[in-house]
């Protein structure tokens, strides 16, 4: 790990003696905060977007100096708030004992908030991890478990949210749902800001039961002349129209970096016209000594009052460099046998 982030610095470093505009960063925790050092020392705004493995839920980033003065990283993705939204989803439920699943790429510590509102609510809740190979753990299980074990373990799969990619999740609905591990009865939850629309069929198509999907939304303009026209840019069809395979496809991270360099090139235009910009001409990044960049401050200041509408909706960044914007959707399907049900909002 400590050789990918030194990689990380020494080609953020290259780039910047070349003369650049922004940081823009889409990669895990660890390395964003190597390039959030390396941007604070040389005045450069460092757009982060943060990018979770295999598609597995977001966690948050451990803390930082974010809100600092001398903080030049902007966070381009709103923050997780996936703890809030599957709790109050829970208490609407009036759940009281349920296992959660997670995949191997997922950081448990992710949820250790909603864990720990959970236990203050008097909830019996069980966690276990969902190793690679599925078809092997569940083996191992039918083959170390006793009867009465297995029928108390069967009763625990009754509810049950999964901290999954929709891949992993796929593939391990359809190993316990063909190794008669759920009934009809049972009721899951899928919480992920990544599940495409595609992900949704299929997934309600190998479940059982009742099943809720938890995804992050961008809310279309009223305005259907305005899908594709936001702000005077036109946006490409493949990309903006619903009814698009390619944009029904597009992952939540690719869309933030369209509207990430959709909003640095605002702010360049803007700034071409301020006389009083100090250019880049005189940046040099160098290990001992480096000199940094007199007009950082007023590009990062830009830059975040600038704003802009695109894929994402609206992006723009609050006082303590956050995005703000974000919005989720509740899928659900019918009780029944139905294994062609459909699902609504």
């Amino acid at each position: 790990m400590e050789q990918v982030v030194k990689q990380v610095e020494d080609g953020s470093c290259e780039l910047m003696n070349r003369g650049i505009l922004a940081l823009v960063s889409s990669i895990g925790c660890m390395s964003a905060g190597s390039l959030q050092t390396l941007a604070d020392a040389m005045h450069i705004p460092h757009l982060f977007i943060q990018r979770a493995p295999a598609g597995t839920p977001r966690s948050s980033c451990p803390p930082t100096t974010h809100g600092q003065p001398d903080d030049y990283t902007l966070f381009v993705r709103p923050p997780v708030y996936l703890n809030d939204v599957i709790f109050q989803v829970v208490m609407e439920y009036t759940w009281q004992k349920f296992i959660i699943f997670y995949d191997t790429d997922y950081d448990i510590r992710g949820i250790q908030d909603f864990l720990d509102k959970s236990s203050q609510q008097g909830m019996d809740v069980s966690l276990q991890k969902v190793e690679s190979n599925i078809n092997m753990m569940i083996t191992g299980m039918f083959r170390t478990m006793r009867m009465e074990e297995l029928h108390r373990y069967r009763d625990t799969l009754r509810r049950a949210v999964l901290f999954m990619s929709p891949a992993s999740a796929k593939a391990f609905i359809t190993e316990v749902v063909e190794t008669n591990l759920v009934a009809f009865d049972c009721h899951w939850i899928i919480i992920n800001e990544e599940i495409s629309d595609l992900d949704v069929q299929e997934l309600v198509v190998k479940s059982i039961g009742r099943l809720t999907l938890i995804r992050q939304t961008f809310p279309l303009p009223q305005n259907a002349s305005q899908q594709c026209v936001r702000n005077n840019h036109r946006i490409n069809n493949s990309l903006c129209n619903p009814k698009d395979p390619k944009a029904q496809t597009l992952e939540i991270t690719n869309r933030y970096i369209y509207d990430t360099v959709l909003l640095l090139a605002n702010t360049f235009h803007r700034k071409l016209e301020d006389r009083k910009w100090h250019s880049m001409a005189s940046l040099s990044c160098i290990r001992k000594g480096s000199k940094p960049w007199q007009g950082g401050r007023s590009m990062l200041e830009t830059v975040k009052k600038s704003g802009v509408s695109g894929l994402t909706n609206l992006l723009e960044f609050n006082d303590n460099g956050t995005n703000p914007n974000i919005f989720f959707e509740i899928l659900g399907t019918n009780y029944g046998e139905d294994r062609g049900r459909g699902v609504s909002r």
